[in-house]
């Protein structure tokens, strides 16, 4: 019993700390891909934790505030499975729960957007981007606990997504899986433009300086990773371990598939605010119907 927790809290940890490494990593690749489409050159691989370095020597000042935003960030990254369905807080990985965590802890940017802009002209437009985050909130929070339902109601019990990477191994739902795929499309959809997007939080952090720039910088970059990986293991559930595979293939998934599945996310909603199809919010209410019929299909059919 007490190596089994110790193992279980060993792949928690590690699962948190390879996050903690490679979310800034992921907003590298977002500006590098932003480079190229614009026809700079890209953006080096390091160059963002050179950057949180920086500010982080400058001292300032930082409110408590920004603290409880990167503590939620903390409590998501605990629950969401990266390589291994093993965690000691897998109840965390219910959508909903996991989602409301990450949105507050977008909270502490908002208000010092709200409160403090450098300029006119930067608080005219984030007031305007901020009418729109309203919108999204109310596309944002309804998917997410349709998320959970459809995983309920698909293999019933199992309303996280570990509970559905451990219980997809005995109960295979086809319908349930491709289901959540359109879900993961929406999420990404409503997700890009304001809460993976760097340019955007910039914009809203410009009247910080110092550490507590850095803080919040950092706190978006994990925000950004974890809503990658919810989306991710909504997609590739294969990409995570229940307890079947080999040692070998457990290491293959942890330092390979894991990196790679974030990375393309990341690419993903990258080069969907660069070509602007169509509007998110019309594609994500297509898609949540096309999921919603999908996985009662597959119920009335098993």
């Amino acid at each position: 019993m007490i190596v089994s927790l110790a193992i279980t809290l060993a792949i928690t940890l590690g699962q948190m700390l390879c996050l903690a490494i490679i979310a800034p990593f992921l907003t590298d690749l977002e500006q590098g891909l932003q480079g190229l489409g614009a026809g700079r050159n890209g953006t080096a691989p390091g160059w963002r934790w050179r950057h949180l370095y920086r500010g982080w020597q400058r001292y300032s000042r930082i409110p408590a505030l920004s603290w409880f935003g990167l503590c939620a960030v903390w409590l998501a990254m605990a629950g969401l499975p990266l390589a291994s369905a093993h965690s000691l807080f897998s109840f965390l990985s219910e959508p909903l729960a996991c989602g409301v965590l990450l949105i507050l802890s977008c909270i502490p940017a908002w208000i010092m957007a709200l409160q403090s802009a450098p300029t006119r002209l930067i608080a005219l437009r984030v007031r305007a981007s901020m009418s729109w985050l309203g919108r999204d909130l109310l596309f944002l929070v309804p998917l997410l606990a349709l998320t959970g339902t459809l995983i309920s109601i698909g293999l019933p019990g199992a309303g996280t997504l570990t509970g559905l990477l451990q219980q997809r191994v005995l109960q295979p739902a086809p319908a349930l899986l491709g289901g959540l795929v359109f879900v993961a499309a929406a999420l990404l959809l409503v997700l890009s433009w304001r809460f993976l997007c760097d340019n955007w939080h910039e914009e809203l952090i410009a009247s910080t300086t110092g550490r507590h720039r850095a803080l919040l910088r950092y706190s978006h970059d994990l925000s950004a990773c974890c809503w990658y990986l919810l989306i991710a293991d909504l997609v590739w559930p294969d990409s995570v371990d229940t307890g079947t595979h080999p040692p070998g293939g457990l290491i293959m998934l942890w330092c390979i598939a894991a990196p790679a599945k974030l990375a393309f996310m990341a690419a993903l909603a990258t080069g969907w605010r660069a070509c602007r199809p169509l509007p998110a919010a019309r594609l994500a209410l297509v898609l949540s119907g096309a999921a919603i019929l999908l996985v009662l299909a597959g119920r009335l059919a098993a």
